[in-house]
């Protein structure tokens, strides 16, 4: 696989790209390693991990399934100062219109006609469901820069809400590659249709643990600090650092204090890391627990916080 060409191609001009190569029996450890690096740059919202975890693991699986070939090779990039990850994954096998050729559905199709259809939903050759890559690009459409699928001399490029594909040289075998947005909050459910769980999938795997399985909630404290006296939706990093601060004022003279949550509807992963988890940066957790109690949330506030919670103490 030519290597040099993908890094010039895609990845001109950037340092630190992380190269995998994988075959059927190390798809899972790759699969998990890039996943729990990426679980530890903080700027990336936890839901469009939680999304891009499903679909970053279909589309290694499709290149054991579809391409014929035993070897792919996955690259992924982040630029934190731009908020803007890159996923690319590549194979030299027999491309998608060949691949979709073995269903009789698709057996007289062009090349061009393949790479479109292969985003839709339930198209494959027979061997899978055909969902990874729509799901792919119901991910791309919520926080995609841009979404390129190169098979044979074909590319399809998504950029600025236009999609065309156009003739291109040939690339023998498929190569998807992703620019995404990280700092937007998806529903990684409604990427997936509810077909299945990603965001607990994701959490099960990548940030629950043991040690912190719930919130500590309604326990004795010396004051309360309602966070309704800064309004009722709370979802900026911004806004997060600011209340942080504000609480110091009374942990770092002992205080124990009651978070109150009366009042707020939305509370954001991004503000929950900022705010609250962001603390566990400044003392351990058994400190934390001792200062602080939650009262007053919503079931998905408390979720989120405590997601928030469970990734920063996951990656110390």
């Amino acid at each position: 696989m030519n290597v040099s060409f993908l890094l010039k191609q895609y990845f001109s001009g950037k340092d630190d790209v992380s190269i995998d190569v994988f075959d059927a029996h190390t798809l899972n450890d790759v699969y998990q390693n890039v996943l729990k690096t990426l679980t530890s740059h903080f700027e990336i919202e936890v839901s469009v991990l939680q999304a891009l975890s499903y679909c970053f693991y279909e589309i290694l699986d499709n290149v054991h399934i579809h391409s014929g070939r035993p070897i792919g090779t996955a690259m992924t990039h982040f630029d934190a100062e731009r908020e803007v990850l890159r996923v690319l994954v590549a194979d030299d096998g027999m491309g998608i219109r060949e691949s979709l050729a073995e269903n009789d559905r698709f057996r007289n199709i062009t090349e061009e006609e393949a790479i479109r259809l292969c985003l839709e939903d339930s198209v494959t050759d027979g061997k899978g469901m055909g969902f990874g890559l729509y799901a792919t690009s119901r991910l791309m459409k919520d926080v995609g820069l841009q979404f390129v699928i190169h098979s044979g001399h074909h590319k399809l490029i998504s950029k600025d809400g236009v999609t065309e594909t156009v003739e291109n040289g040939l690339w023998q075998g498929t190569i998807v590659y992703m620019e995404i947005s990280t700092s937007r909050e998806i529903d990684p459910n409604d990427v997936v249709e509810h077909r299945t769980d990603a965001e607990v999938q994701y959490n099960e795997s990548f940030v629950e643990t043991e040690e912190l399985d719930e919130l500590w909630k309604d326990l004795p404290a010396d004051t309360t600090f309602a966070f309704s006296q800064y309004g009722t939706d709370f979802g900026t990093r911004d806004m997060g650092a600011k209340i942080r601060q504000e609480l110091h004022s009374f942990l770092d003279q002992g205080v124990s204090v009651a978070l109150d949550f009366s009042g707020v509807n939305v509370v954001s992963n991004s503000f929950s890391d900022e705010c609250i988890a962001k603390l566990l940066l400044e003392m351990p957790l058994e400190k934390l627990k001792q200062l602080t109690t939650f009262r007053n949330l919503t079931p998905m506030a408390e979720r989120s916080i405590l997601v928030a919670l469970q990734r920063r103490y996951k990656m110390q």
